[in-house]
């Protein structure tokens, strides 16, 4: 395998274990808190309304290229009718789904949190409108894009044909995430396990209920990437709940987090290559072995 690795024609398998290595960090952070915290159906959520900003991703970048849907009007006001399609076709090579992605998610991140602050009497029924709808929007705009577009590589994920600018975006989108959970480690912590008492302590609950749930947004936008909307939940939720059977400390449970995250990926897109599957369902896979040998040998524990 190291050969494999430093070898020219296999620099997609750098770049797979180079992203994994870095967002493993990051879903180990987060995933800690979305246990400790018992939200994971936010982050499937999410991840709907993720998959709906790819489909608008690629129907905009296709509809600026060709002018249409008032996009051919518009530039012919702001640049003349001759320097209209050299224009468009910038601005659509610009246009990267990923990044409409990450807004769409922390758009319903947002509309989420209002949803928790005003409107708890119905928020199993209100997320679950946003968990359907994000998927419907997305498939419904891909319907009207003319291009072939692999829904599966964004449904289950492969990290193995990953572009070098997907690579720089999602780098970017972990290094501030990373950023985030180092700065705010502490009040996310105080947050998950006593939201009253650190309320009655001075600390402002609701702006770091809305601090996670943007990063919870972009972690989505990062695991999609390797494992896929289907499979974002397991992801983000088996490595922390592998690591809270292991330490009770929430810092160490994040370190353990990180390491079976970043080992867990490793060998999914390791036995991926050799075996010819998909590396999100292999790691996936690797993840629920894990845990089901950990739950064996640590027994039942108090809650």
């Amino acid at each position: 395998m190291t050969e494999l690795l430093f070898a020219p024609e296999f620099s997609f398998l750098r770049a797979a274990f180079l992203f994994t290595a870095a967002a493993a960090l990051t879903f180990g952070l987060v995933g800690t808190f979305i246990v400790t915290r018992r939200i994971g159906y936010l982050a499937g959520a999410i991840s709907h309304t993720a998959f709906g900003g790819i489909g608008i991703g690629f129907w905009l970048k296709e509809a600026a290229a060709a002018g249409s849907c008032g996009f051919g009007t518009l530039a012919a006001l702001l640049w003349g009718g001759e320097n209209a399609p050299a224009r468009l076709a910038q601005v659509a090579a610009h246009i990267n789904p990923v990044i409409v992605a990450v807004l769409t998610a922390i758009g319903s991140a947002v509309l989420i949190g209002l949803i928790q602050r005003y409107a708890k009497e119905r928020e199993d029924a209100l997320i679950g409108i946003i968990w359907t709808a994000g998927m419907a929007l997305g498939l419904l705009f891909l319907d009207r894009t003319q291009r072939y577009v692999a829904v599966s590589d964004y449904l289950l994920g492969d990290i193995l044909l990953i572009s070098r600018r997907d690579l720089a975006t999602i780098l970017s989108l972990d290094a501030a995430a990373l950023f985030a959970c180092g700065l705010f480690f502490k009040r996310f912590e105080a947050v998950c396990f006593d939201e009253e008492f650190a309320r009655l302590r001075g600390v402002r609950v609701d702006v770091y209920q809305s601090i996670l749930l943007l990063l919870i947004a972009v972690t989505v936008v990062l695991t999609m990437r390797i494992a896929g909307m289907v499979l974002v939940i397991a992801v983000l939720t088996i490595p922390a709940s592998i690591a809270s059977r292991l330490t009770r400390r929430l810092s160490r449970v994040a370190l353990w987090s990180i390491a079976i995250s970043l080992l867990s990926a490793w060998g999914g897109i390791a036995l991926s290559y050799v075996l010819n599957f998909s590396a999100g369902p292999m790691i996936v896979l690797l993840l629920s072995i894990l845990y089901g040998g950990v739950v064996l040998a640590t027994g039942k524990r108090d809650r």
